[in-house]
């Protein structure tokens, strides 16, 4: 099995699936397992997006319908109960399970977002991944984790002067932007024992 995901690392960075690939990452700890299905499931994601508005053209718009459909249509959402389950990381179980990490729901969302040809990226933040629809000044940033709703931007200030003591991000907090970075990031997250809430917006 560990063969099988080689080619991940010849591959160019634009070539590289984000949700395909950790399908494939997940599947070393689901010996004998068929993808197909969660492939199906996949694609039956990207098709209800586009059913439910895959043209929208503002970031508002494409933050309302993804969370439309991942969290009411399909039920995804962070699994606030169980948060160390190490299951919340593995793709496979995430999809079976409907509950995930912040950086699992994140990949999801991302990889969506761009089947649809909308700009999206992770945001690296300290203990909670965010992602940002669109480019910088129009950006707009969501929470998987927290169903896919818009976090303000001082929302964002607060959380890394809580966790930092900086408002400004980091080397380590800067967006993942390449596919490559972001499919590191999934191969080396793990659960931690505690996560910060994300301070509400005053």
């Amino acid at each position: 099995m560990t063969n099988s995901i080689l080619h991940l690392g010849l591959m160019e960075d634009g070539e590289i699936e984000l949700d395909l690939a950790a399908l494939e990452l997940a599947a070393l700890d689901h010996p004998g397992i068929d993808l197909d299905d969660y492939i199906d499931e996949l694609t039956g994601i990207e098709l209800a997006l586009r059913a439910a508005d895959g043209d929208a053209a503002g970031r508002v718009a494409q933050a309302q319908t993804l969370s439309s459909v991942m969290v009411d249509e399909f039920g995804f959402s962070g699994d606030r109960t169980h948060y160390d389950d190490p299951q919340n990381a593995d793709l496979i179980a995430v999809v079976d399970r409907r509950l995930g990490l912040p950086i699992s729901l994140s990949i999801l969302y991302v990889a969506m977002a761009r089947r649809l040809g909308w700009s999206a990226m992770p945001l690296n933040t300290p203990g909670h991944v965010l992602v940002r629809l669109g480019d910088a000044p129009d950006a707009l940033i969501i929470d998987p984790f927290n169903d896919g709703r818009i976090v303000a931007p001082e929302q964002v200030k607060a959380l890394l002067e809580q966790m930092t003591g900086q408002t400004r991000f980091s080397d380590g907090m800067l967006p993942c932007r390449t596919d490559r970075r972001l499919f590191d990031c999934c191969s080396t997250r793990r659960p931690v024992p505690s996560r910060p809430a994300i301070p509400r917006a005053r």
